[in-house]
């Protein structure tokens, strides 16, 4: 009996949240044996990604203790390597069928796919660690996971319309990276073993806040727009990308400078040789040169598109 009350504190979670985005999907809700494919398909992903991390979980800049370690493993290690699974099952299970047909879908079927790896997981860590780890989980990494998955979806739907080889791997690699930052971020506060694991909440609240925004949006652009693949978008339909300018950019600027801050932290309360401080802080400028960069130049595009509108305001 035990073990069942586990299998659905587990389950059960997951679900709710799963239920909670195809509700949302009521214009041209998505097949119901096509979603729950990827949801088994999103639990399967997990088997790949587990030995990926097993593979290099050992090496020396893994295994570093505190804030510092935490950092390097999720933003070097888990995010990537488990964002990456994911969006790769999207992408070889999904992306060619005739049912991905809007981009509101590529919220639907990555999230899917997000939450049947967050099902699988979850029930790996709740089987293992009990009732107080379920309880936990259910309110901080599910929702991550989901999240995540609804913001890199996004972008994964805006990649499938793109009307160019650069704008679909522009999109791909943009979804993939706001994933990334906010799964290594999480990861690093759950991980660190110190007071920065408190900051796990604030993050998810601002996740979840951020994707449901997302998810709504993502869903009136499909309402607006063709569902023929390819077909050209209505002109006073929503720009998202340049929405996403000053969203994303200045999440990928902060987040940065968390990273940073946790990274200093952890040099500090590591008391860390000069060699180690210094291996540290490139492998931190490594880390954040592409996201500071990107989140650059989406905050100037921003700027330059508002300024635009201002002088065309003022000249009419």
């Amino acid at each position: 009996m035990q073990l069942l009350l586990l299998v659905l504190l587990a389950v059960a979670p997951p679900v709710a949240f799963l239920v909670y985005i195809l509700r949302r999907d009521r214009e041209e809700p998505e097949p119901l044996g096509l979603v729950l494919k990827m949801l088994l398909l999103g639990c399967l992903s997990v088997i790949p990604a587990i030995i990926i991390e097993l593979l290099f979980a050992g090496l020396p800049v893994f295994t570093r203790p505190g804030v510092a370690g935490a950092a390097l493993s999720s933003f070097l290690l888990v995010a990537p390597v488990e964002e990456a699974v994911k969006l790769l099952t999207v992408l070889l299970f999904v992306w060619k069928n005739e049912n991905f047909n809007q981009r509101g879908d590529g919220i639907i079927y990555t999230g899917t796919v997000a939450i049947g790896f967050a099902m699988a997981e979850n029930l790996l860590y709740v089987l293992d660690r009990g009732w107080v780890i379920g309880v936990l989980r259910a309110v901080t990494s599910i929702p991550s996971h989901t999240f995540t998955g609804v913001l890199m979806g996004y972008f994964v739907g805006a990649a499938k319309f793109a009307s160019s080889r650069a704008g679909r791997a522009r999109c791909l690699v943009t979804g993939f990276l706001v994933a990334w930052l906010f799964h290594g971020a999480y990861n690093t506060f759950a991980l660190s073993g110190t007071a920065a694991a408190l900051l796990v909440v604030p993050l998810v609240v601002a996740l979840f806040i951020l994707g449901s925004r997302y998810l709504g949006k993502g869903m009136v652009i499909s309402g607006s727009e063709s569902t023929v693949p390819g077909a050209p978008v209505p002109a006073d339909a929503p720009k998202p990308a340049r929405r996403w300018h000053k969203v994303v950019g200045r999440a990928l600027l902060v987040l940065s400078g968390v990273f940073w801050a946790l990274v200093v932290l952890g040099i500090l309360l590591d008391d860390m040789n000069s060699r180690e401080t210094l291996h540290v802080i490139l492998g931190t400028m490594v880390l954040t040169a592409v996201p500071v960069s990107l989140g650059i130049i989406l905050e100037l595009a921003h700027r330059r598109r508002a300024r635009g509108i201002i002088a065309d305001k003022v000249r009419e």
